[in-house]
C-alpha cells in the first residue's frame, strides 16, 4: 500500500483524468474482444464523465497520488430483491501505478460507501479475458455469482 495515495470523492475537475483512464479500459476491451468492441474509444464521453462527476454523492472515487489521478471506481446503488447492492460499474488503475495496492484502497473505499448506503453486497461484471482483474477480485473476496456463456457462429 502506498501511503502517498489519497482516495477521495471525485469532483468535476477530475473529468479529463478519469476520461483518460476510461480510454485505457477501452483499449483493454478492444484487444481482449475485438469482435465486440472494434471501435470503442471510451465507455462514456468526456461530457458524460463531467456530468457524472459534477453531482454530489455521485458514487465515483479517485485515487490521487501527489496531485495526479491514477485510478478511479464508478459505483451505484441498485435494488435487488428485498435489499440494496452496490454495483461497481468500472474500476481502473493507470498501468504505470498498478501492483501498488491502489485498487485495494479503492475497493475498501467502495465497501465503506456501500455500508453507508445500507447495501448488503458488492457486485460487478468482469470479462473472462481480463485474468488479472479476475485474480484481483477473487483475492479481494469476490465469488462468481452468475456466468454468461456464448457460442460463436
Amino acid at each position: 500500500m502506498n501511503k502517498n495515495v489519497i482516495i477521495r470523492e471525485s469532483k468535476e475537475s477530475d473529468s479529463q483524468a478519469v476520461y483518460g483512464l476510461l480510454r485505457v479500459i477501452a483499449d483493454l476491451h478492444k484487444n481482449g474482444r475485438p469482435d465486440m468492441f472494434p471501435d470503442l474509444v471510451s465507455k462514456y464521453t468526456v461530457d458524460e464523465v463531467r456530468e457524472r462527476l459534477s453531482g454530489e454523492d455521485n458514487g465515483v472515487f479517485v485515487a490521487d497520488l501527489e496531485g495526479k489521478t491514477v485510478g478511479y471506481v464508478f459505483c451505484e446503488v441498485i435494488r435487488e430483491g428485498a435489499g440494496l447492492t452496490l454495483y461497481i460499474d468500472d474500476l481502473c488503475i493507470d498501468p504505470e501505478y498498478r501492483r501498488m495496492g491502489i485498487a485495494g484502497m479503492l475497493m475498501d473505499k467502495t465497501k465503506e460507501y456501500a455500508k453507508s448506503k445500507n447495501c448488503a453486497r458488492l457486485m460487478l461484471n468482469v470479462w473472462e479475458f481480463n485474468q488479472s482483474a479476475i485474480e484481483f477480485y477473487e483475492k479481494y473476496g469476490f465469488e462468481t455469482r452468475t456466468r454468461h456463456m456464448e457460442i460463436k457462429l
